[in-house]
């Protein structure tokens, strides 16, 4: 079985032989015409011809099905079908009422495979036709062959039913194939968003750790070791929440969160405010609330030139709330359109309205929650995220 790799595979290669072998039995019938014919001790030349054009539409019978049921399209190669259409009526005369009775099976059946529509339709027609002339002409009564038009028709409508739920089939594999696609995309995606959410704030506050020890390297050797004590810390922290990440996704404590955005704003001289909330927050909302505590205190470290920073917690009965206010200031070059002035704009990666809150809303728009980001009329900037208790996995 090499080349099959997968579950999927291994079945369709399986029912592919199922159905090739299936269509190896239908030949069997043609015994039975073939007896009759044998019984009435044939010439030995006509033995030979009807056992040559009796092999030319097995083979081509057996084309049609191995094509219609391999990778390939499914209309059968011209030869094959016009071995069939050709050795077909040529043993009718011979072969007599056994051969046209059982032919129509494999003739509907082959056309179903080559011709759609009207097509389709005018084809049986004229098999049905030809089968009721052949019938009335080697003796058969009209009374023994009325049904034949009816038994075309209904093997035409088995057939064209059963083409159509194979293009049907068809469709539903491929659906199914592109939502494993988009799935993986979108795990990729997922899981890209939250080593960003993870590393950020940690990578932030190594970088502000590492600015102040070099300021303070030659002022204050003791403080500048201190914190460069602080930045392996950190970096060993950022090596942890990789790995964990890696092994399965880690939520963020809240408690947490607070901690180390307090911690890490206070280094960079934002005094900070917390507000908690009025009862506790349910597990539910806590993730969400402290993924945005984290990237809305990483915000404020990067961009806002802050001197105060104030985050407050809130619960009701319907729903969990954070905001986190800055007093943030625009760079000076602000004014002049400056990389400053798209940060305030949002430019991507770089302002406020960076790639972490893109993420940050698709998490909070997931659980049907509420993000809303921008300068309130006081200056600053103002994040708030509303979290519907029954969401924040």
């Amino acid at each position: 079985m090499t080349g099959i790799g997968t579950a999927q595979d291994l079945d369709l290669w399986r029912g592919r032989r199922a159905a090739r072998a299936g269509a190896c039995v239908w030949l069997l019938p043609m015994g039975w015409p073939l007896w009759v014919f044998l019984s009435a001790r044939p010439q030995p030349w006509a033995v030979v011809a009807v056992a040559a054009a009796t092999a030319v539409f097995a083979a081509s019978w057996l084309a049609i099905m191995w094509r219609m049921f391999s990778g390939h399209a499914m209309k059968p190669r011209p030869w094959a079908l016009a071995g069939l259409v050709t050795s077909g009526p040529a043993l009718m005369p011979v072969l007599g009422p056994p051969w046209v009775y059982l032919s129509f099976v494999f003739a509907v059946s082959a056309f179903g495979t080559a011709l759609r529509g009207r097509a389709f339709a005018a084809a049986c027609a004229a098999t049905a036709a030809l089968q009721v002339t052949v019938l009335l002409g080697q003796g058969e009564a009209a009374g023994q062959v009325w049904w034949v038009p009816i038994a075309v028709a209904a093997q035409a409508a088995a057939v064209d039913s059963l083409r159509r739920m194979g293009g049907l089939i068809a469709r539903l594999d491929a659906a199914r194939a592109e939502v494993g696609r988009l799935a993986v995309e979108n795990e990729r995606l997922r899981f890209a968003r939250d080593l960003h959410d993870t590393l950020g704030h940690t990578l932030t506050s190594i970088t502000i750790r590492s600015q102040l020890a070099a300021r303070l390297a030659a002022a204050d050797p003791g403080r500048a070791a201190q914190e460069m004590t602080e930045v392996e810390r950190a970096a060993r922290v950022a090596l942890d929440e990789v790995r964990r990440a890696i092994a399965g996704y880690r939520a963020p404590s809240l408690s947490e969160e607070l901690e180390t955005a307090t911690r890490n704003l206070g280094v960079a001289g934002i005094a900070v405010a917390v507000s908690p909330a009025d009862g506790p927050v349910p597990a539910a909302a806590e993730a969400l609330l402290a993924w945005a505590v984290r990237e809305g205190a990483t915000n404020v470290l990067r961009h806002s030139r802050a001197r105060h920073c104030w985050i407050d917690l809130g619960v009701d009965a319907t729903s969990a709330t954070v905001e986190i206010r800055d007093d943030g200031r625009p760079a000076p070059d602000a004014a002049n359109g400056g990389p400053a002035a798209a940060a305030d704009r949002g430019g991507a990666g770089a302002g406020h309205g960076g790639s972490g809150l893109a993420g940050l809303a698709e998490r909070v728009g997931g659980v049907g929650g509420r993000l809303e980001a921008g300068t309130p009329p006081g200056g600053g900037y103002r994040l708030h995220v509303r979290v519907p208790l029954g969401g924040g996995s």
